[in-house]
């Protein structure tokens, strides 16, 4: 095969089953015709492409909690790093990482009660096969908590770029098993509980989770007025640098964001 036809193969595998079963052929002649693997911009265009349409995939799912569960787990991993990036700065803008955590958990609280009537429907055993998704997830944290120790007692002390990538991409792997298998349940079970109570939980989720994306940038803002030397030094995650740790853990919040407003406002639209 050569190499513009595993190029071709490549774009066109990176957009979702469903796209590729109705578009494949179509699209993957014409990336042939527009000889693909002499314009970049094009290779370009086509992966924006294949993202834009695996965001209108999980936005057009069956469940009502599928893009919920997935910008929770957007929302879960930002957390989880902006704790990490803050444990040195106990003293610094204490008032923002309060404000932090409580409109963390007010998200998660919300979007715990908007699964509750799923949730109670497995543990009763209605929903069939559907209990075996939690395997998934299992399997991840396990297999992410063995790279973690493989990482951390091959690594020197000290900014490691890779080790943190390594680390990090795991976990995201972790977050996605999660939240694929929390839709998948989600999308087997029946829709249950009230469309009212689903909708006011999401909504309030997407507040808590907006009031904890500004906390994290008035964190950031803060630091930088009280100690711009740690503030432009290299007290990041993994020992890199802080602005760019702080500047990513603000995008994936932000992300989580708008997700979750997505998923509040096609709710509010559908009652």
């Amino acid at each position: 095969m050569s190499g513009d036809l595993r190029l071709v193969r490549a774009l066109v595998g990176c957009y979702p089953p469903t796209w590729r079963h109705r578009y494949g052929e179509e699209y993957a002649q014409l990336l042939c015709d527009m000889q693909v693997h002499r314009r970049p911009r094009l290779v370009v265009d086509s992966l924006l492409g294949a993202v834009r349409a695996h965001g209108g995939a999980l936005m057009s799912g069956d469940s009502p909690l599928a893009l919920p569960v997935w910008s929770a787990a957007l929302f879960t991993a930002a957390g989880i790093g902006f704790a990490k990036l803050t444990e040195d700065f106990s003293r610094i803008a204490a008032t923002a990482r309060i404000t932090m955590v409580i409109a963390s958990a007010m998200a998660l609280l919300a979007l715990a009660t908007a699964a509750a009537p799923v949730a109670a429907v497995l543990v009763r055993g209605r929903a069939g096969g559907a209990w075996r998704c939690l395997v998934v997830p299992l399997a991840a944290v396990a297999l992410w908590y063995a790279v973690i120790r493989i990482v951390g007692h091959a690594v020197p002390t000290g900014p490691n770029i890779a080790a943190f990538a390594v680390i990090a991409v795991a976990g995201l792997g972790v977050l996605a098993a999660t939240a694929w298998a929390a839709t998948r349940i989600s999308r087997q079970v029946p829709v249950a509980g009230s469309d009212r109570l689903r909708t006011v939980a999401v909504t309030a989720m997407a507040v808590g989770m907006a009031g904890a994306t500004i906390s994290a940038l008035v964190w950031g803002l803060r630091v930088r007025t009280v100690d711009a030397a740690v503030f432009d030094g290299g007290q990041g995650l993994v020992a890199t640098p802080f602005i760019p740790s702080w500047i990513a853990v603000l995008s994936v919040l932000c992300a989580a964001t708008v997700l979750s407003g997505i998923a509040a406002r096609r709710l509010l639209t559908d009652a």
